[in-house]
């Protein structure tokens, strides 16, 4: 009986890891990223990995040196 509230307590860990790992994609507030200026492979490179493949530069925002980009991530 111990073994298998054992394995209830790992197998509802592991689902509300899960869980907690897809909450913040489903986010509908426009994410950023910061890239330097002039670069705009670091800019692709980065909203990529950002948004795990397809994405749209909603605006773009010069601070410095840098630019901030504001991202609507697609799925």
């Amino acid at each position: 009986m111990i073994h298998k509230q054992k394995i209830f307590k790992i197998l509802f860990l592991c689902t509300s890891l899960n869980f907690l790992q897809i909450l913040p994609g489903c986010s509908m507030e426009p994410q950023y990223i910061i890239f330097k200026t002039g670069e705009r492979d670091q800019l692709q490179e980065r909203a990529i990995k950002y948004c795990y493949g397809d994405f749209k530069v909603l605006e773009e925002e010069e601070i410095g040196p840098y630019t901030r980009a504001h991202l609507e991530c697609k799925e």
